[in-house]
């Protein structure tokens, strides 16, 4: 028997070794092992002859070129019409105002959507992917609460016409500060998790010492469990969507009701109401079908993974309907100017001489100021003065039963009229009744 013979090979003396080694052995014998490997990473072949990757990023180019060229466009508007004195800032233009800023953010943000599109790998590091989920995650949300805080005032502005506070720049300003607070409060363990995670493939030793490996880099989170993610998630789905949701509707419907009384009470008003129905519907519909097939998708997805039933492959085709739904609330925000910015600034520009209404309620003004305190211009409020010059057209004189004349030749109002309730109602009477 030959005694120079080890009872070990040299497989398992390096296996016994690296067993008994500490911590530390272990990381220096890594670090001395890569150091003699040879690594090459390559990356995988982009997605540019994939015909419905290229839809997809055409349609969210277009997303992007509508939305920025808008948005920009209705900003240079605002900035062109209050530098030259024909109009101020009030509370419905501080609303357009932050409404197209955060929504050119979240449309600012689809470039980087479309190259990781076409490409399948993040490129761009982890700063600029943090940045993208701030000006995704946390535009789309503001821009969801904006949009309440807008059929809020709107609802105020037509049914509540008398509490002048409720549309004042001080609450609206207010309103904003405590929407962005509180989406961005909301968004923080989102928006702090999120980085440029490197993600390995594929890789294969092609000889000795040399490594050949597939790697990429995604924007995704990292270091959040499958329990909090779900939580988190119902907790958005429900404050961030629902709930908002919920006030749409409800101040809609409320401006609605409004208006039908006011129509019935005053049948010789030939308010639109018909045209007035089918813009807020249609601006409430717009709200819900962009956003409710995202968060049930999103929900739908969390759930799957929190009940383990996700299969090893998934459908193409549900990887498109996915990429479709994503592109929904882009389309909320690369649309909104449309609804809201560009009707309002149009309404803003039109001139003085449009109204027909003005003479009456300065009549009003000089002979019954016991029930409406003087203000300039003799006008119960220099904003709802504003929103009158705006929206009343010429039709609107032969149909509004404000004034007689006495036996003194003065000019007072019939006994019919309400001040308040009619004011109200000239916010929607006008060709563009924009400032519901």
């Amino acid at each position: 028997m030959d005694s120079g013979v080890s009872p070990f090979d040299e497989n398992s003396i390096v296996k016994q070794k690296w067993i008994n080694a500490t911590d530390e052995e272990k990381r220096h014998f890594i670090l001395a092992l890569r150091a003699k490997v040879e690594i090459t990473d390559v990356l995988p072949p982009p997605n540019h002859e994939d015909l419905h990757v290229l839809i997809m990023a055409g349609a969210y180019m277009l997303l992007f070129l509508l939305g920025t060229c808008g948005n920009s466009a209705v900003l240079t508007t605002i900035y062109h019409v209050i530098r030259s004195g024909r109009a101020t800032l009030d509370n419905t233009l501080i609303y357009v105002i932050v409404l197209s800023c955060v929504d050119f953010g979240v449309c600012i943000s689809l470039p980087f959507t479309v190259i990781d599109q076409i490409l399948g790998f993040w490129m761009f590091g982890t700063v600029v992917c943090k940045l993208h989920a701030v000006l995704e995650n946390f535009g789309k949300i503001l821009s969801a609460l904006i949009l309440t805080a807008m059929s809020f005032d709107r609802y105020a502005g037509v049914c509540h016409p008398q509490k002048k506070w409720l549309r004042s720049r001080k609450l609206a300003v207010c309103i904003l500060v405590g929407l962005a607070a509180y989406a961005l409060v909301t968004l923080c363990p989102l928006l702090w998790s999120f980085t440029a995670r490197e993600l390995v493939l594929f890789e294969k030793e092609t000889a000795p010492y040399k490594l050949t490996r597939m790697r990429i880099e995604k924007c995704t989170m990292v270091n959040i469990s499958s329990v909090v993610f779900t939580m988190f998630t119902i907790y958005q789905c429900i404050l961030c969507y629902c709930f908002p949701l919920f006030l749409v509707a409800f101040f809609y419907s409320k401006l609605l009701h409004r208006l039908r009384q006011h129509a019935r009470q005053f049948k010789s008003s030939h308010i639109p109401l018909m045209r007035i129905s089918l813009y807020t519907l249609a601006v409430a519909c717009f709200y819900f079908l962009c956003w409710t097939p995202f968060w049930i998708a999103t929900v739908f997805a969390v759930y799957l993974e929190y009940a383990g039933e996700q299969s090893g492959s998934v459908p193409p085709v549900f990887v498109y309907c996915m990429y479709f739904i994503h592109a929904l609330p882009f389309t909320n925000s690369a649309v909104n100017w449309i609804l809201y910015a560009k009707a309002n600034i149009d309404s803003q520009m039109l001139p003085p001489q449009a109204n027909g209404l003005l003479p009456h309620f300065a009549a009003y003004g000089e002979a019954q100021t016991d029930h409406v305190p003087k203000s300039s211009g003799n006008f119960p409020d220099k904003s709802i003065e504003s929103l009158c010059k705006a929206t009343c057209s010429d039709d609107d004189r032969e149909s509004v039963p404000l004034t007689t004349n006495d036996s003194f030749g003065f000019q007072t109002l019939s006994d019919s009229f309400d001040p308040f309730n009619d004011i109200s109602v000239r916010l929607m009477i006008a060709n563009d009744p924009t400032y519901l």
